[in-house]
């Protein structure tokens, strides 16, 4: 029997992969960012065989939200249970579950179910939870089914690499620097203007204009995690 107040939906998609892909995808959140658009970034906890606590950083309807989550992971049944441990409102509890359906060794079927609660059961937030869950729901699958198929086609489609540059000072101070975006136009030559929000701290909204030597300006946004003071992690969305 469904609770009082409590909303269950489900959305899915048919994906031109083997299920044990699409799982492992799924499984392995680090990929999370590259290839779902609302997700900003994700730690990754193990807690024991088959349990894990992530917690997420994301956008819902152009908002910048963070929840911790438990998931349970079953390779075998390809399902993987999530519920949300720590919640943002007006979200009071959200969980749901990834099925993943071998329709034949190369086509599976993916099922996202999601319940979950408003605040003091309110109308109008229930709502505004109805759309970000759909929104996100059906971008996710979207993302999910065209990233699964492609690096099925072709493993060599993303690659990685890093810099590295030593500093004469203090870890803190390159953290300070690398934090306080709002002061790059002052800092940075190549920095027109900044537009810096950080409404929950840690989570930081980052818009700049920045001039190309040809003297064009260009307007890039960004959302950024900070971990003070250590690491910044961030993901640009325009």
């Amino acid at each position: 029997m469904t609770q009082p107040g409590l909303r269950e939906v489900e959305h899915e998609i048919t994906v031109s992969a083997p299920a044990a892909a699409v799982y492992r995808l799924i499984a392995e959140v680090v990929n999370w960012p590259r290839i779902f658009p609302p997700t900003i970034y994700v730690d990754q906890v193990p807690e024991g065989p088959g349990e894990e606590r992530i917690r997420i950083w994301a956008t819902a309807n152009g908002e910048a939200k963070n929840w911790t989550s438990r998931r349970t992971l079953d390779a075998q049944a390809l399902r993987i249970t999530f519920r949300q441990e720590v919640t943002a409102p007006p979200v009071a509890a959200m969980g749901g579950t990834w099925i993943i359906e071998e329709l034949s060794a190369q086509e599976s079927r993916v099922r996202l179910l999601h319940d979950y609660r408003a605040v003091d059961d309110d109308a109008d937030s229930l709502a505004w939870i109805d759309e970000a869950v759909d929104r996100n729901s059906r971008s996710e699958l979207a993302a999910l089914k065209e990233n699964v198929e492609a690096a099925h086609a072709a493993e060599d489609l993303t690659f990685s690499f890093e810099d590295t540059v030593q500093i004469e000072g203090s870890a803190k101070d390159v953290y300070d620097f690398v934090n306080e975006a709002d002061r790059w136009h002052e800092r940075l030559p190549h920095v027109a203007t900044v537009r810096l929000r950080e409404d929950t701290p840690g989570l930081q909204e980052l818009e700049m204009d920045t001039r190309a030597k040809d003297g064009s300006v260009h307007t890039t946004k960004s959302y950024r995690v900070t971990f003070a003071h250590h690491r910044i992690a961030y993901k640009q969305t325009t």
